[in-house]
This record gives C-alpha cells, sequence and structure tokens, in this order.
C-alpha cells in the first residue's frame, strides 16, 4: 500500500512531446500510420503542471479529513460548454456537432461508474490564428476570459490545435478559486471520436484531462517514490506508458502490482485504457465537493444562456445524476433526463431494499426532470435513488445528514 504523507519527489516531465502531431489533416494519413506503427516513438504530452510538494500533501490532507467526516458522494451532473477554436483562413478545426456529440457521449461511458455526468450545455465557434495555436501560458488567458462560460457551474473544454506538440491539458481544482476562468480544459481537435490522430481519436484525451479537472495525478506520479499520485490502488509506475501494446505485462517498480497502462491517467494510446481505479473514483468523489460544490447540478443563471451562441441542450440518452446536494439535510432535488417520452418511477430505497419512499411516477416528456425530495421523517443514513424507464433501471446513492 502506497504511503500518503512522504514529501513529494520531482515528477516526471508531463509535456511528452509528440513530434509527429505537428502535421495538419493534410498529413493525416501518414502521422497516424506513424503514431500507430512506432509504439515507443510518442506519447499522450499532457501539459497539465505538476503540483509541488506542498500542494499535493494539502490536497491529499483534505481528501483524507473529508472522507473521515462525510460518505462519498456518487458524483453528479455535470454541464459543458464546449468551445471550437479553428483557423479562419482554413476551417481547419472546426469539427462537426456529431463529433462533439460524440465526445460528451464518451466521457458518459467512462465516467459513469464514479457516478459522474456529463450534458452539452452550449457550443460556441471561434476562428482565431493565434488561440488555435495556444499554449499554456501563452494567449490561453486571453482565449478563456474571452470565451468561458461561468466556470463555477460549467466545465469549459476549448478544441484546438494546440503549440508546442500538446495534446492537451488542465489545472487541478486547488489551482484557482473554482470561478476562475483559467479553468477547463484545452484539447486537440484531432483527438476527439474519429478524429485524424488514429492512436488518440478515441475521446480518451478529454478523458484524461477531466480526471486531472477533478483532481487526479499521472499514475506514474513521483516513478517508484512514495506517495506517487495518492491513490493507494494504483501501483507505482516508474515512468509513463507511451505505446499501445495493450496486454504488455510492464512492470517498471519494486513494488507489487503490474503498471497500470490501461488507466485512464497513464499515457497510453487511447485503444488500450480502460478505466479509473476504485481509489481514483473515490478521491474524484471526495476533491469535488470541497472545491468545485458550484459544479454538480448547478442551474445555469439567465446570464450565461444569453451570453452563447449558439446554446444548444441535448439529451441523447437516459441519464441520472441523482440527488443534489448531496450529503442533503431537510430536502434535496434528483434530476434525470429523458432522450424521447417514457413511463419513469423514481424511488427510494433502503440498502436493505425497503421501500422508503415514492419519489416520482408516471409518463414524462422528453428533456430534464426535476423532482424535489423532502427528507422529513426519513431517518439520517444512506439510501439507494432508484430511477426506471420502460423497464431500465438506473440507480445513485443518496445520503441523508
Amino acid at each position: 500500500m502506497k504511503s500518503r504523507f512522504q514529501p513529494l519527489p520531482l515528477l516526471l516531465a508531463a509535456s511528452l512531446l509528440v513530434t509527429t502531431l505537428v502535421t495538419g489533416p493534410s498529413q493525416a494519413q501518414t502521422t497516424s500510420r506513424q503514431m500507430t506503427e512506432d509504439s515507443q516513438g510518442g506519447g499522450r504530452a499532457c501539459a497539465t503542471p505538476e503540483p509541488d510538494a506542498a500542494s499535493a500533501a494539502a490536497l491529499q490532507a483534505a481528501v483524507s479529513s473529508w472522507l473521515k467526516q462525510n460518505h462519498t458522494q456518487a458524483g453528479g451532473q455535470i454541464k459543458v460548454a464546449f468551445h471550437v477554436i479553428y483557423n479562419p483562413s482554413t476551417g481547419e478545426g472546426n469539427i462537426p456537432d456529431s463529433q462533439i456529440t460524440a465526445q460528451i457521449q464518451t466521457l458518459n461511458t467512462e465516467y459513469a461508474s464514479a457516478g459522474f455526468s456529463f450534458v452539452l450545455a452550449s457550443t460556441s465557434r471561434t476562428g482565431n490564428k493565434k488561440w488555435f495555436t495556444t499554449v499554456p501560458g501563452g494567449t490561453e488567458r486571453t482565449m478563456k476570459s474571452s470565451l468561458a462560460i461561468d466556470p463555477a457551474h460549467r466545465l469549459n473544454v476549448y478544441t484546438c490545435k494546440p503549440g508546442q506538440s500538446l495534446l492537451g491539458w488542465a489545472y487541478f481544482p486547488d489551482s484557482y478559486p473554482e470561478n476562475s476562468t483559467m479553468h477547463g480544459v484545452v484539447f486537440h481537435y484531432g483527438s476527439v471520436p474519429g478524429g485524424y490522430l488514429t492512436a488518440y481519436n478515441e475521446g480518451e484525451t478529454l478523458t484524461h484531462e477531466v480526471g486531472h479537472y477533478l483532481g487526479l495525478y499521472h499514475t506514474f506520479q513521483g516513478g517508484c517514490n512514495a506517495p506517487g499520485d495518492y491513490v493507494d490502488d494504483t501501483p507505482f509506475e516508474a515512468s509513463a506508458y507511451t505505446g499501445g501494446q495493450c496486454s504488455l505485462q510492464r512492470d517498471t517498480c519494486p513494488s507489487p502490482g503490474l503498471d497500470p497502462i490501461s488507466n485512464y491517467m497513464d499515457y497510453s494510446y487511447d485503444a488500450c485504457l480502460t478505466n479509473f481505479s476504485a481509489g481514483q473514483k473515490t478521491r474524484m468523489q471526495a476533491i469535488t465537493p470541497q472545491y468545485r460544490p458550484s459544479l454538480l447540478n448547478a442551474a445555469a443563471r439567465a446570464m450565461d444562456l444569453a451570453s452563447v451562441r449558439p446554446a444548444v441542450e441535448t439529451v441523447s440518452a437516459v441519464s441520472f445524476a441523482g440527488a443534489m446536494p448531496n450529503p442533503s439535510r431537510g430536502g434535496t432535488t434528483l434530476e434525470y433526463a429523458l432522450p424521447h417520452a417514457a413511463s419513469v418511477s423514481l424511488n427510494l430505497y433502503s440498502v436493505s431494499g425497503r421501500l422508503v419512499s415514492s419519489i416520482d411516477a408516471g409518463v414524462k416528456e422528453a428533456g430534464a426532470h426535476r423532482v424535489s425530495f423532502a427528507d422529513r421523517g426519513v431517518s439520517v443514513g444512506t439510501y439507494f435513488a432508484v430511477l426506471v424507464v420502460d423497464g431500465q433501471k438506473y440507480t445513485r446513492t443518496v445520503i441523508l445528514q
């Protein structure tokens, strides 16, 4: 088991360069072939700043304190403001709505087991040559201050073609106040599902960067030295794995466990990335309510909607965000969304399976639904909210304090 409170050693450089990424779509076929054939010739090129020892230890102390005083909450719904930055001279990077939808679906698939869901709240498109090739600390601040929508209540993501051969970056939750426009994710437009970067075009770049946004470090942080990534169940890893041999039995540290090359927070090709560990999920669930308390299930302010062009609300599949706030005292709101009209029931059960309360039922129209639940008369404890849509069950944990 990893030690959690030893001084954090110097970390590996996060910005592994991928020289093949600098080519454009006109060379995409050659680029993709080179990246696929050379399993050690590239890397995920994440430029998320490495945390210093004091910051990492303070964040871990907050996680530990939270877990001692609270049950972890099963995530919640995150609204996404999607900003497409493209080259106005050539149109490069102006990805279609279909790829945006596919990217949101990928996030929902990868984060479902952690209890987080994502809804596309808005899409904007901006032609700007300088922003199209931005890098951390370059035109990034100007771009974000111009385009960001209510960062406390929205995950702002920006697709472009970052300079310095980068695939993307984000900032940790404790890096800035929650309403800072610096929060969000910047990532390469060629890495969205169906993009031209074959080794990295299944949408996992955004999955990886959102992990940072919610408080996760790289699995190889600190190499073989404690405290590593501050997660007990991810084995130590001496360096990032930058290849595509998904069945590789790689073991670079003397401590127990093979390298977690299939973990979303490593640098493997998209095809190899399949999981977050249980400890990583707990970490995200503990960090988010402390450092991003306004993010989950937050109602959009009228000024937000008026500032977006165009504003698009989409529901492509059943989603059940669960309770907000969670834990709650005195009352909570349960949110779900339907892609089409359906027969619905929403009930609260005890952990033993006893029906505690029938909250909602009937045929509901397509779209978002919010149901208030006053917990007067219900004992303090942990419960399960079970949403049944046309016979299909969706379950979220509800904690009453």
